[in-house]
């Protein structure tokens, strides 16, 4: 935006919604469009050539006088220039779009202009895209200054004007834009005075965009086969800034007030109610409707949200009488009853736990059909994917089913921790991330205790956070980050499951009641505030009567990056627990062992230490490990000890050679000895402690042997996940078909116990799909041959499939089939109304044997009518994981990476995600070459750090390979030859 000279005139539009204008005629002028001009032909073109004529002796004489204005020439730097070089040095003088010196050179806004409420008035056209908007915000001055700066991005300003509290206008000198810092800088010729309010107005004009960020357009297909279109926002982390201009940081929490323009056969939404709708006449032919919407409650800006749509909606009451609301598109309101009531019962339960009543009086749950995430938590305004909110009891299955239940409670849990209290700065995310990860476990567990959710906790949340948190690449929970891409970068595992993981693990140092006084606590102190981690863990403090230092304790895991091996000896009746930093990079692999960044705590922690012994498994004994090793003692009669009971701790755990000999002899003879966390656990620490080469692979394999008597799903949900990445790695290797008939002799007692049939509990019907899916991919007879009978039943007489079964089913029918299998799936794909369905298919399409499929499968990711730009990655995730398909998922990510950069911008994790998925499987040098020779000197943008971590996975699947081959194959041999 170039610099503009302002004079003191009236702001052209008037108000703003429920305020008074000193300024001319109100907002409704601001669309309206009625007047017609007529004029003869020779007139017309008269007038024409006069305007093209003054128009070139006007760009004659700017480009010849140069700016004439009250600032600085281009390429000076401005008197008054601020460099708050807070984070890194800068090499260059930032420079505004027009050319000239920017004069606040720091990525963050300065903080002593601070907003206090916006109006904002919207009008969005969903045809040609356009949108008109005007925003007017009161803020206040903590110091002199002649300046604010602001956040924009992709606006184009029309018109501005600042006002002091009298309502005088304030002349503006200088307006510039600086588009790389997303900013705009405004400057007055007079001063903004210290300690006293303003309001800026701003009108501007934008596009809807097609990326999932900002405000958008998306589209639904009604049940007639019509195209329908609805505007949407998400603005976390910094979108905010592309809808409005704002001060787009967390700490800048405002009031917001809306007013949107609508056609009469649409509907709006916002945070908070509709209070009044007006008719407001015809705009390009279209009657308009504006509707103003109640002021919301003080909330920071990536919490706004507005939709403008057509959709249904189905409401309900809590207890306390908050309506609560799923808005889907028609095709899809039958399937929307199930997240109502959910959703209905875990507001009741969350304001219950934390003692804190919900602040908003509706709390809406929408459904966005193009979505990057799985759900926004927009205070009162939640949007989701299809998936992650739509139940079809009928098609949905049990995990897509509990999928829905869990990402329903993490948006709730966050309507109070992120939305009442949020963190400061994004450094602070898993204050948000963490919390709602964990608190989603305890909101559907208490709706639906037989799933056993605290029991999943440790398979969904700990060990996929162990598994990253144990690269050199991870980070701490707790990290600096500045731009738009480094935030985006931290929305991963560490976040939200480490985040989680140590939060349990304190809940259960603390015991629950302490652990519910501190939230009560921290909500009610902080309420529509900003806390740090730090003012947190003194909450705790204070509600354990400062009998633990919380904050010292947890400091040793939130601001270091991975966690703790604790190595068990056995010194007769003494045992001897020592730590030190688990990475699973070896010594083979020095450079990046360097690269490691220095901890102040010396990758030293506090370790809350539990065990179980043989001679009493039910005690559980607690030692503190206070970044120091420890010795105890135990009865000399003991004959194993088991640390880390029911792997509650953020920690792994390797034993002495005696010891895990009789932990095997154990599992071999009773596992039910050791309950389904403690089992699950042993097996994940075996196999991850064989990945970073400190156990030989004859261990797990040993432990592993066990399972021909396992009938619980933890264990062998854990058990499979390890066995499926052996197989990956090994599928180029002279083990590869022994290893798939040892996995062959393992499942078929279990594939017995699970049956065909569609009954058991919640965790049975989870461990059947698991099950029933491995021994489909292990090539195990008995189970394919069904499989495939089921699947050509379903495809020629429309015969109906479990839920649960179709997984196992569609995947039996590709893998095993041809052509006219696939494109039956294809067109399935391309028919259902069922997301839960579409989602499934997507994945099994992707298991094909056949290369010419692969490859197409791929091509048709390009088109975004057919595969949503949301869902490449499952199609390149599972692609990438068949063996048949790996090479050509990485040559598909190569070729078009380019195309996808523009389907997903740089600034967004996608494409992170998509490094990740299709290069987990590489495992040989030239791999490792090609990947690295790629994206040598390429900017990635957010994904750097996924790309860091992509290139560590193909040296760690390297370096297994090599190390462990042999003995597999040896021992593989030497069991099936028995």
């Amino acid at each position: 935006m170039s610099e503009q000279d302002v004079d003191d005139v009236a702001f052209l539009t008037g108000g703003v919604a429920g305020t008074e204008s000193p300024a001319g005629p109100t907002k409704k002028s601001l669309y309206e469009n009625n007047g017609v001009a007529a004029c003869s032909q020779k007139r017309a073109l008269f007038i024409a050539s006069a305007v093209f004529a003054i128009l070139f002796l006007v760009s004659i004489i700017i480009a010849y006088t140069g700016p004439q204005s009250e600032c600085t020439c281009a390429g000076e730097k401005p008197p008054n220039y601020v460099d708050e070089d807070w984070n890194v040095t800068k090499v260059f003088v930032p420079r505004a779009t027009n050319g000239q010196v920017f004069p606040w050179n720091n990525i963050r806004l300065p903080t002593f202009a601070k907003p206090s409420r916006y109006n904002i008035t919207i009008h969005p056209n969903l045809t040609t895209l356009d949108v008109k908007g005007q925003v007017s915000i009161e803020f206040h001055v903590e110091k002199d200054t002649h300046f604010i700066v602001l956040h924009s991005k992709n606006l184009t300003i029309t018109d501005k004007m600042i006002q002091d509290r009298k309502g005088h206008n304030l002349r503006i000198t200088k307006l510039l834009e600086y588009p790389a810092a997303q900013q705009l800088y405004i400057e007055i010729k007079d001063k903004f005075r210290k300690r006293n309010n303003y309001t800026l107005n701003l009108r501007f004009t934008s596009k809807l965009g097609h990326e999932y960020e900002g405000f958008y357009i998306s589209s639904y297909t009604n049940e007639d086969g019509d195209k329908r279109y609805l505007a949407t926002t998400h603005f976390e982390p910094t979108y905010a800034r592309a809808a409005f201009p704002c001060f787009d940081e967390p700490q800048f929490k405002a009031k917001f007030k809306i007013s949107i323009f609508r056609d009469r056969f649409h509907i709006a939404l916002f945070n908070m109610p509709v209070v009044t709708t007006e008719d407001v006449g015809f705009y390009m032919g279209t009657g308009l409707l504006r509707d103003d919407f109640q002021e919301s409650v003080e909330m920071s800006t990536y919490l706004v949200a507005f939709v403008i749509c057509d959709y249904k909606h189905l409401n309900k009451q809590t207890e306390r009488g908050v309506s609560v609301s799923v808005y889907t598109p028609s095709p899809y309101i039958s399937q929307a009853s199930f997240a109502l009531s959910t959703a209905t019962h875990i507001m009741n339960f969350f304001e219950d736990f934390f003692m804190v009543p919900y602040p908003l009086p509706k709390q809406d749950l929408v459904v966005i059909p193009d979505f990057a995430t799985g759900a926004m938590e927009n205070w009162g305004l939640i949007t989701y994917r299809e998936t992650a909110i739509l139940y079809d009891p009928l098609e949905t299955s049990t995990a897509a089913h509990q999928w829905v239940a869990i990402v329903i409670a993490h948006e709730l849990a966050h309507q109070w921790f992120g939305n009442l209290v949020t963190m400061k700065w994004w450094n602070d995310l898993w204050l948000n991330e963490g919390f709602a990860s964990f608190l989603e476990y305890l909101g559907v567990d208490s709706l639906f205790p037989e799933w056993r959710m605290m029991e999943q906790f440790i398979l969904d949340k700990t060990q996929p956070a162990l598994a990253l948190d144990a690269l050199v690449s991870s980070h701490p929970i707790s990290v600096s980050v500045y731009d738009p891409s480094e935030i985006e970068a931290i929305f991963d595992t560490i976040s939200y499951s480490k985040g989680a993981s140590i939060l349990h693990m304190l809940g259960k140092f603390l015991q629950q009641e302490t652990l519910q006084n501190g939230l009560n606590d921290y909500l009610n102190t902080y309420k529509y505030s900003n806390a740090d981690t730090k003012e947190l863990w003194n909450v705790f403090s204070r509600n354990t009567n400062q009998s633990l230092e919380v904050k010292t304790i947890m400091d040793t895991w939130t601001n270091q990056m991975g966690f703790p091996l604790i190595t068990i000896t056995r010194e007769e009746n003494e045992v001897y627990a020592s730590q030190e930093r688990f990475l699973l990079t070896t010594e083979g692999m020095n450079s990046s062992i360097r690269s490691s960044p220095k901890s102040k705590y010396d990758y030293k922690w506090y370790v809350p230490l539990t065990y179980i012994t043989d001679n009493d498994t039910d005690t559980i004994n607690y030692v503190w490990m206070n970044m120091t090793n420890v010795r105890f003692e135990i009865d000399p009669d003991v004959k194993w000890i088991k640390v880390n009971v029911n792997q509650s701790g953020f920690y792994r755990v390797m034993y002495d050679d005696n010891m895990w000999a009789s932990i095997i002899d154990t599992l071999r003879s009773n596992h039910t000895i050791f309950n389904a966390a403690d089992r699950a656990s042993l097996i994940d620490d075996a196999f991850t402690l064989c990945r970073a080469g400190l156990l030989n692979a004859s261990i797990p394999l040993e432990m592993s042997l066990y399972l021909i008597d396992e009938r619980d799903y933890v264990p062998w949900a854990t058990a499979i996940e390890h066995f499926e990445s052996w197989s990956r790695r090994l599928s180029e290797s002279l083990a590869y078909k022994l290893f798939l008939q040892y996995m062959r002799k393992l499942l078929e007692p279990i594939t017995k116990f699970v049956g065909w049939n569609d009954d058991g509990t919640h965790l049975q019907r989870l461990m059947r799909t698991d099950i029933l899916s491995t021994a489909v991919h292990c090539e195990l007879n008995e189970t394919v041959s069904k499989a495939k009978s089921s699947f050509m039943k379903w495809m020629k007489n429309n015969e109906t499939i479990a839920p649960d079964l179709k997984e196992v089913v569609y995947a039996a029918g590709i893998k095993y089939g041809g052509l006219a299998e696939w494109q039956h799936c294809w067109n399935i794909y391309n028919t259902t109304k069922v997301p839960s369905e579409k989602k499934l298919l997507l994945k099994a399409l992707g298991v094909a044997s056949d290369p010419w499929l692969l490859q197409r499968y791929l091509l048709e990711t390009l088109d975004r009518d057919m595969v949503k730009p949301q869902d490449v990655k499952i199609v390149l995730a599972v692609v990438a994981a068949n063996p048949e398909g790996r090479l050509h998922a990485w040559r598909h990510l190569k070729a078009y990476w380019p195309t996808m950069q523009s389907l997903f911008g740089n600034a967004t994790f996608m494409m992170g995600s998509l490094i990740s998925a299709v290069t987990a499987h590489l495992s040989t040098p030239y791999d490792l070459y090609d990947v690295s020779t790629y994206f040598n000197g390429m900017h990635v943008g957010s994904a750097s750090r996924a790309l860091e971590q992509s290139l560590e996975t193909i040296k760690l699947n390297i370096n297994w390979v090599s190390q462990n081959e042999a003995d597999i194959y040896t021992w593989l041999r030497r069991f099936l030859n028995k």
